[in-house]
This record gives C-alpha cells, sequence and structure tokens, in this order.
C-alpha cells in the first residue's frame, strides 16, 4: 500500500502538476483537505482529529498555531533547498524569526480590484473603495477575515494597519458599518463572483487578481495610496502528523526551483525563492502588483502579533460587523 500524505489547505493554492509530481517521484498519494479560509484552517487545527501532514497557514496562523504547539519543529538538516531561500524570508520574520516551524510558500499584498469594462472610475485609494461600494451598492464584496477588512478601515483613516485602541477602533466601526449596508457578500472566494459579473469590486490579494488577468478577466488591482498590508504564506508540518519524514520531503521538493515556480505561476503570488524567481518570464518578474517598488513597499505593514486586550476588542468588533 502507498504511503499517505495528508495536506490541508484552500481551493486552488497548490498546484496540481506539483501533486502529481511528488505522488509520481515519491510512491505517495497525496490526499486534499480543503478549507474556504485561514480562519477554518485554524479552526480545523485546534478542533482535533486526525491531523494533517502538511498545511498551508498564513503568517498569522503560524503565530497563533506555533504557540499553541499544534506546529513541528522543523528539521533544517532534512531541508537543504532551504538555501534558495531569500535570506529576509528565512531570518527576521516577525512570525518565526528562525524559521522554526515555519517556510516560505509566497507571499503578497491585500488591495482591491474592480472589472474594467464594469467600471469606469479609476481607483486608487481606500477611500475611492469605500465611496464606491456606497455608488455601486450590493455590487461589492470585501474578505470574510477580520485582519484585513479592519486593517482597510484603519489605513483608511491614516492608522496603522495593527492599531487597537478603542478610539481608532471605534472609527473604524462606523465606516464598517457603513460599508456592510451596501455589499453583496463577506466572502473570501469572490474571483468566481467577479467573474461572472455578480461582482464587480472585491477587496482582496494581489494574485488572485493576477489569476483572474490571465483568465481574460479584465481586472485591475490597487494598492491603495494610504498603505495595506503585506503578508506571508508558509508550509508548516503538523506537530502530531502521522508521516513527518515524509511531510520533511514535500517541504523540501517544493522548495526546489523548478517546483517553487511553478507554484508562483500557478497561484500569480510572489516567490521567496530566489532561485525559482530567475525562472519566471520578465514579465512576471516586472509586474508591480507581483512585486511593488520600494515606495510602495514603504506603506506596507505586516500583520503583527497583538496582546490579549488588543485582539479581544477586535474580536469583538468583528463579530458586530459579521453579525
Amino acid at each position: 500500500m502507498k504511503k499517505r500524505l495528508a495536506l490541508l489547505t484552500w481551493p486552488d493554492y497548490v498546484s496540481p502538476r506539483t501533486l502529481e509530481q511528488f505522488e509520481a517521484e515519491f510512491d505517495v498519494n497525496v490526499e486534499l483537505e480543503i478549507v474556504p479560509s485561514a480562519v477554518e484552517l485554524i479552526e480545523r487545527m485546534q478542533s482535533g482529529g486526525q491531523p494533517p501532514d502538511v498545511l498551508v497557514p498564513p503568517d498569522y496562523a503560524v503565530r497563533e498555531l506555533g504557540a499553541e504547539g499544534r506546529l513541528a519543529v522543523l528539521d533544517h538538516s532534512n531541508l537543504p533547498n532551504l538555501k534558495h531561500i531569500e535570506a529576509r524570508f528565512l531570518r527576521g520574520r516577525a512570525h518565526d524569526p528562525e524559521s522554526r516551524v515555519s517556510i516560505i510558500k509566497d507571499w503578497g499584498t491585500t488591495g482591491f480590484m474592480y472589472r474594467t469594462d464594469m467600471l469606469y472610475a479609476a481607483p486608487v485609494s481606500w477611500a475611492d473603495f469605500w465611496r464606491l461600494v456606497e455608488k455601486l451598492s450590493g455590487n461589492a464584496t470585501v474578505l470574510d477575515s477580520p485582519g484585513e477588512v479592519i486593517g482597510a478601515a484603519l489605513k483608511m483613516r491614516g492608522a496603522s494597519y495593527n492599531a487597537s485602541s478603542p478610539d481608532l477602533l471605534a472609527g473604524a466601526r462606523d465606516d464598517l458599518l457603513q460599508l456592510k449596508a451596501h455589499l453583496f457578500a463577506f466572502e473570501t472566494n469572490y474571483k468566481p463572483l467577479l467573474t461572472s459579473g455578480e461582482a464587480c469590486l472585491s477587496l482582496g490579494w494581489n494574485g488572485d487578481a493576477a489569476a483572474l488577468r490571465a483568465q481574460g478577466i479584465p481586472v485591475q488591482y490597487v494598492i491603495p495610496s494610504e498603505g495595506s498590508q503585506i503578508w506571508e504564506d508558509d508550509w508548516a508540518i503538523a506537530a502530531d502528523a502521522l508521516n513527518p519524514e515524509l511531510a520533511h520531503a514535500f517541504l523540501n521538493f517544493a522548495l526546489r526551483p523548478k517546483v517553487a515556480a511553478q507554484e508562483a505561476r500557478f497561484t500569480r503570488y510572489a516567490t521567496g525563492n530566489h532561485a525559482a524567481f530567475e525562472l519566471l518570464d520578465a514579465k512576471m518578474q516586472k509586474d508591480p502588483s507581483t512585486y511593488p517598488p520600494d515606495d510602495v513597499l514603504q506603506k506596507l505593514e505586516p500583520g503583527m502579533p497583538l496582546d490579549a486586550e488588543s485582539r479581544q476588542r477586535r474580536e469583538e468588533l468583528w463579530r458586530e460587523i459579521r453579525g
């Protein structure tokens, strides 16, 4: 009987070719478990039951699950392809400074996108996004994810993406309740809505916009002028994985330059693998929505750890907004 590797991820985030190649080379079966978003991924890891071997958590989920002891400490001696990772993604990351429990898969930004054949304005800011959501009432979506949505409201007011003081969250609350009244949906899997035209404006991620454009959907992605979020998604191994050796083999396989470049072409997000970057075509390498210039990067903030009181305030705000 073939060995089994259980992989926990979300829709359309790991190339089928990558899985097929790994299965063929290592004579294993990869079993996918799909969850809608990072929120459900965290809940799945906290719920017990049979663990996955490999998972794809975002940076803030690495912090949370790592602190709870739900991620395995990686054996770097079994990951020789770490040599291909850019130094800034291997050491000094806020959520995992020594790459102790996670390895970068890709990185990107949060902003918004719009159908250029349905919206003839040229929005450049979060303020423009808010204005257009109201104008286009019933035709816009935001992510079903508190960090990104609350963060957008805070950046629009000139505050930090990670702000959590009562007065700043009160202002964000007013703006978000105004926004909610005109939304089509809180939806993380929003690409089908933009494809069908049910939505023409969505708060989302740069790779989704690039993927839609590659499919011929006329979409423009905007990193708002007030600034926004820079984020990272990682490979990790569950602390109680049934096949930790095979899981390490998968991570090392995914770090091969050709495989990492294949993943970057599939997801349309930026790779942290410098050897893989060199394998991408010039159009991808020079796409400013994927690899923003320095002046834009300076306006972007990573989601940072919050203390318990701050986290509670944000959770209460999100429950009110989503309630």
